[in-house]
């Protein structure tokens, strides 16, 4: 059972993905679980003085994508209730602290065979999205219309095909959470709506999909 208050150490495993953020581990002791983390001193490293300067006067700011991604999550399964289970977002189960500084504690959604899930970016390029596939991607959509979550970065590498538990579909695993100082999507489903639109037209132009903003739906060409 996961024991949040314990130092856990990474420094001496290999990632398990990687993204333009974050570094993905396996949470040690926990096979179904993962931690994102981003190294506190890449935080100071990799961004210009104005912004370091700004971390350096509001420590907590740090961390404000974080926990913008976890509200997010939360308010989500809040919202869901007993569909849990169809939740389209990976489940967050909180903060640790490692070795490499906190990181947040997701669930490892898994193919058929127990590895990561397969991206969606990964699917279409090798041409395997059947028409099954589709309607579950299609699914995943429809729920983050109607869950309204607020989504600042979809693309197809962050959507993947997997199983949670029995359950299997399309799930986004990343790029979730409003970061906006005013949350104008979180207040505006209009504003929510051409923001969802607009990366799921992007995600199409990228894939070969054909998005429909009317059905709020990807098809084949």
């Amino acid at each position: 059972m996961l024991f949040a208050a314990k130092l856990f150490h990474l420094s001496d495993l290999e990632p398990v993905a990687s993204g333009g953020h974050r570094t993905v581990y396996a949470c040690p002791g926990e096979p179904d679980l993962l931690i994102k983390i981003k190294p506190i001193r890449e935080y100071y490293a990799n961004h210009t003085w104005a912004k370091r300067l700004a971390w350096k006067l509001f420590p907590d700011s740090v961390h404000r994508n974080t926990l913008k991604e976890i509200e997010c999550e939360l308010k989500t399964a809040l919202k869901v209730g007993s569909e849990i289970a169809r939740t389209p977002l990976a489940r967050s189960l909180g903060v640790v602290q490692t070795d490499l500084g906190p990181g947040s504690v997701f669930e490892r959604i898994t193919s058929k065979t127990g590895e990561l899930a397969t991206h969606l970016s990964s699917i279409c390029h090798d041409g395997q999205l059947s028409d099954a596939m589709l309607r579950d991607l299609n699914d995943l959509v429809g729920r983050l219309f109607h869950l309204q979550v607020v989504a600042r970065d979809i693309h197809e590498a962050n959507i993947v095909y997997g199983h949670r538990g029995e359950v299997q579909g399309f799930f986004l695993i990343d790029g979730y959470g409003e970061r906006n100082m005013i949350p104008l999507r979180s207040m505006s489903r209009r504003l929510n709506d051409r923001s969802l639109n607009k990366q799921m037209r992007n995600i199409a132009t990228r894939t070969g999909l054909i998005w429909d903003k009317a059905t709020r739906a990807f098809s084949k060409p």
